[in-house]
């Protein structure tokens, strides 16, 4: 884990913390912390409670840490429900909505927060990597799986796979999470932008073979994959979705899965210490199964070893 995380808690719990999260090999995912509990550790999907207390006072402290004690200069993004701090970290936000008709205009009270630990992990789309690159020729592919199986640890190792081969490609990080420890050849940072203007302006401004972004789910979204796509950019993106049937239940995912956008679809799930990728091709119009491959997981999501085919 990122030592430069620690700074950001108050020093009256920082040791303490440290430990708990020795206890499990730094392997964990999120920390949450709540405005009256304890601290509570996601470890590969499963919470886990910790004896480190946090009240008002530690929540407010740590709050005013990673906005750089200016909660004003990050009043954008916690409107939209995250912090992003300078050292690469997405803290997600809860509390009390002002709205002014469906409009957020801004959130008051944070009651909780989200600490997601970004991680590296080689080897994790050694696997997708030939279904996005055939022939020379690159593939469009829809990564999907619920939440915090590993979407965003994927497309982030196989960004830098392909920059590394000297594709040219465009990734949007519309909150500023997907970039992390990325700084390779080929590969150009749309930073913070909307998910359709990114690739948009992408396409209009920098020519890029792949357009990867995360997390598409409206219809501008799908509108805006389908733009790339017309323009000859392979896209590669994730969505949320447990099965092939949650997908096809999506309006705007569905329209993409019906056109030749995607020539791939790749569906995370975790067994145990494994993470299992199960890809899918179009054979006579319908999405079938193609392959499974198995990764073993050493903390987080994704891997560190090279994937074994399994049948």
């Amino acid at each position: 884990m990122d030592e430069k995380l620690f700074q950001y808690f108050p020093e009256s719990v920082r040791e303490a913390l440290q430990c708990a999260i020795a206890l499990y090999g730094g392997t964990v995912d999120e920390i949450r912390m709540y405005e009256t509990g304890n601290f509570l550790l996601v470890i590969k999907g499963v919470n886990v409670c910790t004896d480190v207390p946090c009240t008002k006072e530690i929540l407010r402290e740590t709050i005013g840490n990673l906005c750089g004690h200016s909660l004003y200069a990050h009043e954008d993004t916690i409107r939209q429900g995250y912090i992003f701090t300078k050292q690469g970290f997405r803290v997600g936000v809860a509390g009390r909505a002002v709205c002014r008709g469906d409009s957020v205009e801004r959130i008051t009270e944070l009651t909780s927060l989200c600490i997601r630990i970004p991680r590296r992990c080689p080897g994790a789309s050694a696997d997708i990597y030939p279904y996005v690159v055939s022939g020379g020729i690159p593939k469009g592919a829809l990564v999907f799986s619920p939440p915090g199986v590993g979407k965003t640890t994927v497309l982030r190792e196989l960004a830098d796979s392909l920059a590394k081969a000297y594709f040219r490609v465009a990734l949007i990080d519309t909150r500023n999470e997907l970039s992390y420890g990325l700084d390779g050849p080929s590969l150009d940072v749309f930073r913070g932008y909307p998910r359709p203007f990114g690739m948009e302006t992408a396409i209009r401004v920098m020519n890029p073979q792949f357009v990867i972004c995360d997390e598409i789910s409206t219809s501008a979204d799908a509108n805006a994959v389908q733009q790339c796509a017309s323009s000859g950019a392979a896209v590669i993106a994730s969505a949320h979705g447990g099965t092939l049937a949650d997908l096809q239940c999506q309006p705007a995912i569905h329209d993409l899965l019906e056109s030749d956008v995607f020539q791939t679809l790749v569906r995370l799930r975790r067994s145990e210490k494994e993470l299992i990728h199960t890809f899918y091709v179009k054979k006579g119009g319908e999405w079938c199964v193609a392959d499974s491959w198995k990764c073993a997981v050493d903390g987080g999501s994704g891997g560190d070893c090279d994937p074994i085919a399994i049948r």
